[in-house]
């Protein structure tokens, strides 16, 4: 009798999370596509073979799995990932996007889970400050806060636009520029990984990162706010962030 009704229990589960899946307004049933730009550790990055990797990739995982979805990685540059939704290609865009205010016009912000700050990339030993930024090229990835950043306090003319941050720090090293603007802990990940570079934080404004949605997917955003209020109420993204921290 108690095998019977906990099959009973089991199977009542999974068709409440089918059900509850089934109300979702997504592309795909069943799926959540989230355009992504993966080169961006610890957020995002792609492993051995190919698979997206990193702290938001693990947020979704869970997310999606409460509310019955199955997380699906739709890997662009950043420039097309901001606009995927709006587009029609993706339910989200999930690729470390900073709140704007310009931004909300073509697409919905879930609440914030963690803030950054700009930090500044460069080869051991360079003379590169704050104070000296001006007279430097400066490398960024197009679409960024950083760049905007770089291009409204030193000009167009000291700022290089890379479509993804792997092939800004291939010209930091190559000389192409002297440094790159980069959210810091995206810039602590570079320079753990590649020898000889170092990095300082900016005093520039604090950004809040969180994941944007097409405009009027209500039910759905709705849904991932509460899943990722539970999970930030509860430490999950505070472990999630330390892991891929170290």
């Amino acid at each position: 009798m108690k095998k019977i009704l906990a099959l009973v229990l089991a199977l009542a589960l999974v068709l409440s999370v089918a059900a509850a899946a089934a109300e979702y307004k997504t592309i795909e049933a069943g799926k959540f596509i989230y355009a992504t730009s993966p080169d961006f550790p610890p957020f995002e990055s792609t492993d051995d073979n190919d698979n997206v990797i990193g702290i938001e990739p693990d947020i979704l995982a869970i997310i999606c799995e409460n509310l019955g979805l199955t997380a699906e990685p739709y890997a662009i540059d950043f420039d097309s990932a901001l606009v995927a939704p709006s587009a029609g290609k993706a339910d989200a865009v999930v690729s470390g996007v900073t709140i704007k205010e310009e931004r909300k016009a073509s697409m919905d912000f879930t609440i914030p889970y963690v803030t950054i700050v700009q930090g500044i990339v460069f080869k051991t030993g360079a003379d590169i400050t704050m104070e000296n930024l001006g007279e430097k090229m400066i490398g960024a990835q197009s679409g960024t806060t950083g760049k905007d950043l770089a291009v409204d306090n030193f000009g167009e003319d000291h700022v290089t636009s890379y479509d993804k941050y792997s092939l800004a720090f291939q010209a930091l090293q190559n000389g192409q520029v002297d440094c790159i603007i980069v959210d810091d802990m995206v810039g602590e990940a570079y320079v753990k990984q590649i020898p000889g570079l170092e990095m300082f934080k900016t005093d520039y404004t604090p950004e809040n990162f969180a994941f944007g949605f097409a405009k009027g997917n209500t039910e759905l955003l709705d849904a991932f706010n509460a899943e990722l209020q539970k999970l930030i109420d509860n430490g999950t993204i505070e472990e999630i962030i330390l892991k891929w921290q170290e």
